[in-house]
């Protein structure tokens, strides 16, 4: 537990990747209840026409199928950018302090 709390206050480690997770979970929960929702709704449709009504009816798992695939797409782009900022992080560990040491060094030259 106290190794939870000093990552939180030293960004040591970001916890950002973690809550996209949670939020990803929540969003899929969000498209699937509006996609139910759309997906009834449509039978009120079918009082102002046949064809409206079925096309209500057909649009509403398409639509939510598509708005998942979306939300997934952001999540993912957003863990990328994420991932990209730890790995540089790891990458400058590596050369021993990166390119703030070598600018140092090249004004001594």
């Amino acid at each position: 537990m106290n190794g939870i709390v000093s990552r939180f206050f030293t960004f040591d480690k970001l916890i950002a990747t973690g809550l996209i997770k949670v939020f990803y979970w929540i969003g899929v929960v969000a498209i699937g209840l509006f996609t139910v929702v759309a997906f009834f709704g449509a039978f009120a449709g079918f009082g102002q026409g046949f064809a409206q009504g079925l096309g209500m009816l057909v649009m509403a798992p398409i639509g939510g199928v598509v708005a998942i695939i979306f939300w997934r797409f952001l999540c993912e782009v957003y863990i990328v950018i994420f991932g990209m900022y730890d790995r540089l992080g790891k990458i400058q560990e590596a050369v021993g302090g990166g390119a703030v040491k070598d600018a140092g060094s090249a004004g001594d030259a």
